[in-house]
């Protein structure tokens, strides 16, 4: 099993709240740094308290960690997810939810496997495609 793991510098909360609402998500589970320290450790700084230590959330089926890391976090472009919805009309959906302030990588098309694909860098840094798994219509040729 592969467990994706999003890590932010103090997005994380923000993160998890605009992923759950362009997935439809449950409630994630979380818990901040200040919620828990392992015995024999410090305090955590005061701007680390709220932040989040560990959270989880089912995404299109897949639970999904997150973190924010104390140490920098560069975006980049190291993970790429893809979210399997069953139709065209729900994979638009994510898709233009997931366009809000980020930017397309590859515009929405129809594939030999697929009505929707498409892929966006969202607002976090976080590489998504989307893909319906609502068949193309028939007599598709590509180009």
């Amino acid at each position: 099993m592969i467990t994706p793991y999003l890590v932010f510098g103090g997005e994380c909360k923000e993160a998890m709240d605009f992923y759950r609402s362009v997935f439809s998500s449950d409630e994630p589970k979380v818990m901040n740094y200040g919620d828990y320290m392992p015995e024999g450790s410090q305090t955590p700084p005061e701007l680390l308290r709220t932040w989040i230590m560990h959270g989880e959330m089912v995404i299109c089926g897949t639970n999904v960690w997150f973190a924010d890391e104390a140490v920098p976090v560069s975006r980049g472009n190291n993970i790429r997810i893809t979210a399997k919805v069953s139709t065209g009309k729900e994979a638009a959906a994510i898709f233009d939810a997931l366009c809000v302030d980020g930017k397309v990588t590859l515009p929405a098309t129809e594939t030999f496997y697929s009505v929707f694909h498409a892929a966006v860098t969202d607002r976090f840094g976080v590489n998504w495609n989307v893909v319906a798994e609502e068949a193309p219509k028939a007599g598709f040729e590509s180009s």
